[in-house]
């Protein structure tokens, strides 16, 4: 009985995990499409640890890109930035360089009454490639608890 309970927790895990972020562009780069998964740091967090936070879940991943790369992550996270919650800037912060996007925490619309989605990007120029950082994150959080919470570094 303690195995089936084991693997239905793992199933659901699973299940969670691959629709955290379902429906937005920059899935695309989690899901390993862009980069292979093998290149990244990957964490996924959810549950009690994030309740402080007033997060459910926060799914993070760590790439070190090239030139290309780097324009194919930015593409698919301004597609995304396109489903925001309203046209003006008070639901997102953004730098941008030379076109290019350095940082970045944009409020998507919500997808469930109460809760809100996030995804954030941060750009760190490198020697020799580009060190991007993508999170999505989902809960009861408004973007001012982010902003206090993840201040810009």
């Amino acid at each position: 009985m303690k195995r089936i309970y084991i693997i239905m927790n793992m199933l659901l895990g699973i299940t969670l995990y691959a629709t955290a972020q379902e429906g937005l562009q920059i899935n695309e780069v989690f899901e390993g499409k862009v980069i292979d998964k093998q290149c990244m740091l990957e964490s996924l967090v959810k549950g009690e640890n994030l309740a402080p936070y007033n997060l459910k879940v926060l799914h993070t991943v760590k790439l070190a890109a090239n030139d290309e790369v780097r324009a194919k992550v930015d593409h698919l996270f301004n597609e995304d930035m396109k489903e925001r919650i309203s046209d003006d800037d008070s639901n997102m912060e953004f730098e941008s360089r030379d076109g290019f996007i350095y940082y970045a925490i944009v409020q998507l619309t919500n997808n469930k009454e109460g809760t809100h989605r996030y995804i954030c990007y941060q750009c760190k120029e490198k020697s020799n490639h580009h060190e991007i950082t993508l999170v999505y994150m989902e809960g009861k959080a408004t973007l001012a608890d982010l902003r206090k919470t993840f201040k810009k570094k």
